[in-house]
């Protein structure tokens, strides 16, 4: 068991929007999607927002925000390989907007409650990065960071390292993560997370 405090705790969900965590997603080829649907990840992680809401824990989104004029050029900067073969491919401005704002939204099993908290990042997986989720953090007198949501070693891994970097003790909650494969989930969860942080179920957690 990992003991918290919750009133100096929030639990920060990065980037479960329908582009990764829905079955007609433009990421939905990466794989996170069928992993999270195969791990009975969304039903663990929304069982863990209510008990975190129910122990007056803040429940933070951290959402992916694009903007459609310069996707295209951003995303053309992304390494030239497989992974990112269908983004780098896609015309942004062709997107309509109705599914411009499909994509983005977080899924419908994550509704964000009045009391939550949502945090943009544009074009960059980190988020911390040219946000304000630490002004937000230290606001809240947080010191201990609860991590879910996806990818588990891209996005979630890359603000995980910035709450590290910025003193924050760290908890990643391995049934809470998505990741594309178990093969990728597993180095995160026993090798880097690790040595940022510490990681258990989200069951294994006691509220102090």
């Amino acid at each position: 068991m990992i003991q918290i405090k919750g009133s100096s705790t929030a639990f920060i969900i990065v980037d479960a929007q329908n582009f990764v965590l829905h079955e007609n997603g433009f990421g939905v080829d990466w794989g996170a999607w069928k992993f999270a649907q195969q791990k009975n990840m969304i039903k663990k992680t929304v069982r863990a927002m209510e008990r975190f809401r129910a122990a007056e824990i803040p429940v933070i989104f951290v959402i992916m925000e694009l903007r459609p004029q310069i996707s295209q050029a951003m995303n053309a900067n992304l390494p030239d390989i497989p992974f990112w073969k269908h983004i780098r491919q896609m015309d942004f401005k062709k997107i309509s907007h109705e599914e411009g704002e499909f994509q983005g939204r977080i899924i419908d099993e994550f509704t964000p409650h009045p009391e939550d908290l949502i945090v943009v990042k544009h074009h960059t997986m980190s988020g911390f990065h040219n946000t304000d989720l630490d002004r937000i953090l230290r606001a809240l007198h947080c010191d201990t960071l609860l991590f879910g949501g996806a990818v588990t070693n891209l996005c979630v891994e890359s603000t995980v390292r910035g709450g590290f970097d910025r003193g924050y003790n760290c908890v990643v909650l391995s049934d809470c993560v998505a990741s594309v494969s178990e093969e990728a989930q597993s180095f995160a969860t026993d090798f880097i997370f690790p040595t940022l942080g510490r990681v258990c179920n989200s069951e294994e957690l006691e509220i102090a």
